[in-house]
């Protein structure tokens, strides 16, 4: 009963690798296939997350940005400008081009 092995439904898409480097697909050019788990780039760190499509809350969450409301989250996508991701906004990891998220606090003149 192993729940890796449900490669069998031809209604389910076949997961090729346990963790899919996000910036290495960006960099190739590929799309990033269903996988167990999407290593991302938040603020220069690398942090592996299962689910294909988090909010950008959930991102900054699993960066430890809390509370993620204090923070502005952009998506820097390969040859485009970033793009800024509201926290219930899904971001599909599976995207091609995604390279890497750069999150703010968003009142920078506090201090």
């Amino acid at each position: 009963m192993n729940m890796h092995d449900k490669t069998d439904d031809p209604g389910e898409e076949q997961i090729l690798d346990d963790i899919i480097d996000l910036e290495e697909y960006a960099k190739l050019g590929k799309q990033p296939p269903l996988a167990k788990g999407y290593r991302l780039q938040v603020n220069g760190k690398s942090y592996v997350i299962q689910k294909p499509n988090p909010t950008g809350a959930e991102i900054l969450t699993l960066a430890g940005l809390l509370p993620a409301k204090d923070y502005t989250l952009r998506l820097k996508m390969a040859g485009e400008r970033p793009e800024k991701i509201s926290l219930d906004e899904e971001v599909d990891l599976r995207r091609k081009g995604i390279e890497k998220f750069k999150a703010l606090p968003r009142d920078q003149t506090e201090g």
